[in-house]
C-alpha cells in the first residue's frame, strides 16, 4: 500500500503548499530583501565572502573532496536561510540525502522541498524551474553521485538565478565541478585540516575555506570552520568552544574536546 506521505505532487502545488504552510504558523516565507545576502550558517565564512553570505543571483560551488564538509555545510546554509525565514530545497537526483542528518543539522524539514530527479539534466532543468520561479530562497543541487550535467544547463542556470535573486549551492564530483568551475559564480574550496574528537569518538572536523571565485567581491579570503557531524550537534556549547589545537599529553580526561590532526 502506498504511504500518502510519498505521493509525488506537482513542483507548483507543493510550492504554494510550503508558502500557505508559512503563513499559517504567522511567518511569511515570501522572499528576503533583493540585497541582502542569504547567510551562510557559518560567521566566518560569512565575513571571507566580503558580502556578508551567500549574494543574492550565486551559483555557487562547494569544491571539495569527499568527506571534507561539503554536504553539512550546504545543510548548515539551509538551516540558516530557515530560521532566517526563508523557503529552501534539496535536489537530488542521486538520493543521497539522509532526512535524519538534514534534520540533526538543524533544517527544518517539514519546510524542506526535497525534488528527486531522474539524471543530472532532469535536475539542472528543475534548478532552473525554482530559479525562475522565484519562489524558493535557497537550494542545494547535488549531483555528487550522478554523472557530470552539461556546462551549458549550468550556464543558463546561472543567468536564471542572477535575473530571480535566488542561490544555488552546486555539489558534485569531480568531473563535475571541474566542468562546473567555468560557469560559476562563487567557488569555495574545503580542504579538511583536523578532525574533532570528543575522547576517541569523532564529532566533526576542522576544515579550512577558501573563497578562489566571487563575482561580486574580491576573492582569495580564508576561513577557518568546525562542521559538526550530525552528533557532534549534541555536544555542549561550551564543550565546542574547546576546539583548538592543544598537545595530546594534554587530553588527560577523555570528555575534553580535541583536534587530531587530519
Amino acid at each position: 500500500m502506498t504511504d500518502p506521505a510519498l505521493v509525488v505532487r506537482p513542483l507548483p502545488e507543493l510550492l504554494e503548499s510550503l508558502r500557505e504552510h508559512g503563513l499559517r504558523r504567522g511567518v511569511d516565507p515570501g522572499p528576503m530583501p533583493p540585497r541582502g545576502a542569504l547567510p551562510t550558517g557559518q560567521p566566518e565564512l560569512d565575513v571571507a565572502l566580503r558580502t556578508g553570505g551567500w549574494p543574492r543571483g550565486a551559483l555557487a560551488l562547494l569544491d571539495a573532496p569527499p568527506g571534507s564538509g561539503a554536504t553539512s555545510l550546504a545543510l548548515g546554509s539551509l538551516a540558516a536561510c530557515q530560521a532566517a525565514g526563508g523557503v529552501v530545497a534539496y535536489l537530488d537526483p542521486g538520493g543521497a540525502l539522509d532526512p535524519a542528518t538534514a534534520a540533526r543539522l538543524g533544517v527544518a524539514l517539514e519546510w524542506l522541498l526535497v525534488v528527486r530527479p531522474a539524471d543530472a539534466a532532469e535536475a539542472v532543468e528543475l534548478a532552473g524551474w525554482l530559479a525562475r520561479d522565484g519562489r524558493i530562497d535557497a537550494f542545494v543541487l547535488d549531483l555528487t553521485d550522478v554523472p557530470a550535467a552539461s556546462p551549458r544547463g549550468l550556464d543558463r542556470l546561472a543567468d536564471l538565478l542572477v535575473r530571480a535573486g535566488g542561490v544555488c549551492l552546486l555539489l558534485a564530483g569531480p568531473r563535475g565541478r571541474e566542468a562546473a568551475g567555468r560557469v560559476v559564480s562563487v567557488r569555495v574550496g574545503l580542504q579538511r585540516q583536523a578532525w574533532l574528537a570528543v575522547g576517541n569518538d569523532l564529532v566533526g572536523q576542522r576544515v579550512e575555506a577558501t573563497v578562489t571565485r566571487h563575482r561580486w567581491a574580491l576573492a582569495g579570503a580564508r576561513a577557518e570552520l568546525d562542521l559538526w557531524f550530525a552528533e557532534g550537534r549534541r555536544i555542549d556549547p561550551l564543550l565546542r568552544a574547546a576546539a583548538m589545537p592543544t598537545q595530546a599529553e594534554e587530553h588527560a580526561e577523555v570528555s575534553t574536546l580535541q583536534v587530531v590532526g587530519a
